[in-house]
C-alpha cells in the first residue's frame, strides 16, 4: 500500500473487493481527434455504450480556422518586430459563415491589422473557400488558406476532445463515479461498479491508436482501501457532489413548475432523475456504512418538488386523454 496525498493505493492482484472502497481513474484526453467511422466501430467491437453524435460542419469550420495560426518575429532596421497571424469572426451573411485571416503588428500602444483573406463556409453549398486580398511577406497566405481546407476537411468528419469527454463522462456517471474536487481528471469509482473501469482503460487505450492528434491519451487506474481514512475522505466528496446536483434538480424543477410546463415526458423526466440520485445515495450509504444524515434538508425538498411534479403529469396526461 501507497500512501498518495493522504489517499490509501492498494497494489497487487487477486486482491479481496470486500477490503476495497472502490477504485481512483485518471484520464486525459489531450487533443484527441478520431474519425467518426473509428469512433463507431470501436465503440460497437467493445460494447462501450454512446449515443451517435452529430458533427457540427459549422464547429468544423470555425476549428479549422481557429487552429492555423502564426506567430513570427522579425528584425528590422535594428528593431525587433513581432507578427501575429490568426483568423477572426466577421459578420454572418446569411448561410455564409466568414472569418478574416488578419495579421497583427505588436506595438509599444496600440496593435495594428491588416487583412490578408476572407476564409467562408458557404452552408447551402456545403462549401469551404478563401478569398486572397493581399499577399504577404511574412508568411505564405494561399499556403494558410490551403492548410485550413484540408482541416476542414478532417474535422468534419472526426469527433474532437469536446465531444468525446462528452461520452466519457456519462460513461463514469453510469458508474456512480464520483469526480475528485482537488484533481482535474481524476474519479472515484465505487466498488459495485469497479469491475467496468477495464472496459473504461479499453476503449480510451483503443481510441488512442485511431488518434489522429499527434499528443497521446492517458488512462490508468489503481484501487483504493476500505477503511475509517479513506470513507471519510470520499464521504465528503460525494457530500460536495450530491449538494451541486440536488441544487441544480431544485433549480429545474422550480423552474417547470414556475413556468407551467406543459409537457408530462419533461416532468416525469425529472421525477425520473430525482429518484435516481435518491437510489444514489443509498448506494453510497452502504459503501461508506453510514447514513448520509448531513443531506437530509436536500432531499426533503427534492421529494416535495418530485411529488408536484409528479401530480403535475398526470394532471397533464389525464387532461390529454379526456
Amino acid at each position: 500500500m501507497n500512501n498518495q496525498n493522504n489517499f490509501m493505493i492498494v497494489q497487487g492482484e487477486n486482491l479481496d473487493e470486500n477490503q476495497l472502497l472502490g477504485k481512483f481513474v485518471y484520464y486525459s484526453l489531450a487533443d484527441v481527434l478520431v474519425d467518426k467511422d473509428d469512433f463507431t466501430r470501436i465503440c460497437l467491437s467493445m460494447n462501450f455504450p454512446y449515443a451517435a453524435r452529430r458533427i457540427s460542419v459549422v464547429d468544423a469550420f470555425r476549428n479549422a480556422t481557429g487552429r492555423v495560426t502564426r506567430s513570427i518575429t522579425q528584425n528590422s532596421h535594428g528593431s525587433q518586430e513581432i507578427f501575429r497571424i490568426y483568423c477572426r469572426d466577421n459578420m454572418r451573411d446569411g448561410q455564409i459563415y466568414s472569418r478574416e485571416l488578419v495579421r497583427e503588428t505588436v506595438g509599444l500602444s496600440t496593435n495594428q491589422y491588416e487583412k490578408l483573406a476572407n476564409v467562408c463556409y458557404d452552408r447551402d453549398r456545403d462549401a469551404m473557400f478563401c478569398n486572397i486580398e493581399q499577399n504577404d511577406t511574412t508568411v505564405d497566405v494561399p499556403q494558410l488558406c490551403r492548410e485550413m481546407e484540408q482541416r476542414f476537411e478532417i474535422y468534419r468528419n472526426c469527433l474532437g476532445r469536446s465531444q468525446i469527454d462528452t461520452i466519457v463522462t456519462h460513461y463514469l456517471a453510469s458508474l456512480d463515479a464520483l469526480p475528485i474536487s482537488i484533481y482535474g481528471k481524476l474519479y472515484f469509482v465505487p466498488r459495485h461498479q469497479m469491475h467496468k473501469v477495464d472496459l473504461f482503460e479499453d476503449f480510451l487505450e483503443a481510441l488512442n491508436e485511431a488518434n489522429r492528434s499527434d499528443k497521446p491519451l492517458v488512462v490508468n487506474s489503481f484501487y483504493v482501501a476500505d477503511d475509517d481514512k479513506q470513507r471519510e475522505k470520499m464521504t465528503a466528496e460525494f457530500y460536495a457532489l450530491v449538494r451541486r446536483e440536488a441544487q441544480e434538480y431544485e433549480e429545474r424543477a422550480a423552474h417547470l413548475i414556475n413556468n407551467g410546463t406543459q409537457s408530462p415526458a419533461i416532468l416525469e423526466r425529472w421525477v425520473k432523475r430525482i429518484r435516481e440520485l435518491e437510489e444514489k445515495r443509498q448506494r453510497f450509504e452502504e459503501l461508506f456504512r453510514r447514513q448520509l444524515d448531513e443531506t437530509d434538508s436536500e432531499f426533503d425538498t427534492l421529494r416535495l418538488y418530485s411529488q408536484e411534479l409528479q401530480v403535475r403529469a398526470m394532471g397533464l396526461r389525464t387532461k390529454k386523454a379526456a
